[in-house]
């Protein structure tokens, strides 16, 4: 026995009142949960639509909806990282490695044209943040498409946010290690790797973010 247009509204709106607030989990769900009612209705068609709605949400189990959104979200970010990490480590191949070498080895020789070396290192980490803020901006004028909010577009905003968490642990490290770094130059060498990943994981980021909602809009048939 299929559902009516007017069933499966009331399946989807009763997934999304159990806190499912992405689109593509709302969808998802629906259409498991209307499959599997479909199934029990065909098996036995004395039965009721709510108690058909009831033994096809014990699939489930207890909480199912909140724990397949908390699995689904795990799964994406190990993939966001995933390829995120990857197209970073394409600049640490031949021939594009030559060229994260050179930014290195460029920026940790200006170190020396300071008084002190922390003071430009310190400038180019603000600089990585004030790079991720347009990120930021982006994330939230995309964060819904026509009211609709996407699981796949809030996973690597994370990736931004994360920048200025990195920024603060790298002021707090230069902070304790100011007066090694001045005897002991070589100690910024780290900080100056340290910031061209970080430029390549702002870069990779970038191209996701625009990935993920390029695949958001053309799946959902999205403007």
């Amino acid at each position: 026995m299929k559902l009516t247009t007017e069933q499966i509204k009331y399946v989807s709106d009763y997934i999304e009142s159990k806190d499912i607030k992405w689109y593509e989990l709302q969808v998802e769900l629906t259409d498991h949960m209307v499959s599997r009612m479909e199934e029990l209705w065909a098996a036995d068609p004395e039965l009721t639509f709510h108690l058909v709605k009831h033994y096809a949400e014990e699939k489930f189990g207890r909480n199912g909806f909140k724990v397949i959104e908390q699995e689904r979200t795990l799964i994406l970010r190990k993939e966001f990282r995933k390829e995120q990490w990857n197209m970073v480590t394409e600049y640490f191949k031949f021939p594009k490695i030559i060229v994260s070498a050179l930014v290195i080895f460029i920026i940790y020789n200006a170190t020396f044209y300071f008084d002190e070396p922390i003071k430009l290192v310190v400038k180019l980490f603000g600089l990585l943040v004030i790079l991720a803020i347009p990120r930021l901006f982006s994330y939230y004028k995309n964060r819904k498409i026509q009211g609709k909010r996407f699981l796949e577009l809030n996973i690597n905003h994370a990736t931004f946010t994360g920048i200025f968490g990195v920024m603060y642990w790298v002021l707090l490290l230069l902070d304790f290690l100011k007066d090694s770094i001045q005897e002991h130059p070589i100690l910024i060498l780290p900080f100056c790797c340290l910031w061209v990943l970080g430029i390549l994981l702002l870069f990779a980021g970038n191209n996701l973010q625009r990935k993920s909602l390029e695949k958001v809009k053309k799946q959902y048939q999205l403007s």
